[in-house]
């Protein structure tokens, strides 16, 4: 009677503890991105400044991450994402196609949140929506490398010829991050990055998002207020951003458009106003099930007050095949054109697995 009891007792124990598992979850995820590249920016006649490398995330930039979600019921869960980028190509973290403004080691996301049928609310780290834009209506994603919108955005490519239009992070600290569920095929994104310092010159941060996403069609448009903070380096300028990203799967391809309109007053230096449009067209060319062509162009003109506008110009071409579902193969041609200087070429060949 007592062993009885007592295999009842185990019985019950373990499936409690069943039960606890299946409430609750946590993975260890990540991807590495390793490749060879010779890279030239545009530049001066007769100082190229081309170099060989053997560089991580020219694609997508390497990281490992941690995420947790707890069913609290009713529909109700909690969540937590912590994500570090990584250099594979040296074993530090960060790299040389990260956008880190901040510093922090967690510098890909470090956020908890919580979310049910009311959608999500973030607190952290989290991704600002022009960076989804970005990533999202490109044919090469986030590749601050490849990408023209991403060069663009954040001055990551092969050369210094131009500077970011952005002075903001991918990810934005201090934020807090709300995004609805889906609305028959619409869906709104609000994010707010608090100051954290007192004065007149330091401002909190804002974004709006909306976004449809029906068959084949896609689009984005996003509202960007940003503050310059003096409390940390996340937040350099007062800027105004307008961006509208769309796609359309065609079947044999799929097409890419992107239009981004930044306003910036420097704040804190001698620097001038300046004026940035961005512009990019692409599209992705499936071969086959395992293989795609991809292509893209994009331009920044900018102006600062009192000045005459330059141009910066990128041509991407790339192939990628997929070796398995989570292992794939590229090569990647990308030329780029800076007003008054030499065009720059640059080619590299890498592959990336996700875990």
């Amino acid at each position: 009677m007592i062993a009885k009891k007592s295999l009842v007792a185990v019985a019950a124990l373990l499936a409690a503890a069943g039960a606890a598992q299946a409430q609750s979850s946590v993975k260890l995820y990540g991807l590495v991105d390793m490749g060879v590249a010779s890279l030239e920016g545009a530049h001066d006649k007769g100082d190229s400044g081309r170099t060989t490398q053997v560089r991580s995330g020219m694609m997508t930039t390497s990281f490992i991450g941690f995420a947790g979600v707890e069913d609290l019921g009713g529909g109700l869960k909690a969540e937590f994402t912590l994500e570090s980028f990584l250099a594979a190509d040296t074993g530090e973290a960060g790299g040389p196609n990260t956008r880190n403004m901040a510093g922090g080691f967690w510098s890909r996301a470090s956020n908890v949140a919580l979310s049910g049928g009311f959608g999500r609310v973030a607190l952290g780290q989290y991704d600002n929506p022009l960076f989804t834009s970005g990533y999202t209506y490109n044919p090469f994603g986030s590749s601050m490398l490849v990408s023209p919108t991403m060069r663009h955005f954040y001055n990551l490519g092969a050369s210094a010829a131009d500077s970011a239009a952005l002075g903001f992070d991918t990810g934005w600290v201090n934020s807090v991050t709300y995004e609805s569920p889906n609305l028959q095929g619409f869906n709104v994104v609000a994010q707010a990055a608090l100051k954290e310092a007192a004065g007149s010159s330091t401002k909190n941060s804002y974004t709006l998002a909306g976004s449809y996403n029906a068959g084949p069609l896609s689009a984005m448009l996003t509202y960007v207020k940003a503050g310059y903070t003096s409390a940390n380096t996340a937040y350099l300028a007062d800027q105004k951003v307008w961006n509208l990203g769309a796609s359309y799967d065609l079947g044999v391809a799929k097409a890419f458009l992107q239009y981004s309109d930044v306003k910036t007053t420097r704040v804190g230096t001698t620097e001038e106003d300046y004026k940035d449009k961005i512009w990019q067209l692409g599209a992705s060319v499936p071969l086959n099930d395992k293989a795609a062509v991809l292509v893209s162009f994009g331009q920044k003109k900018g102006k600062a007050a009192g000045e005459d506008s330059t141009k910066n110009e990128v041509f991407s071409l790339g192939y990628d095949y997929q070796l398995s579902k989570r292992t794939d193969v590229y090569g990647a041609f990308v030329n780029e054109r800076n007003t008054d200087l030499e065009s720059g070429q640059s080619v590299a060949i890498g592959i990336r697995h996700n875990f």
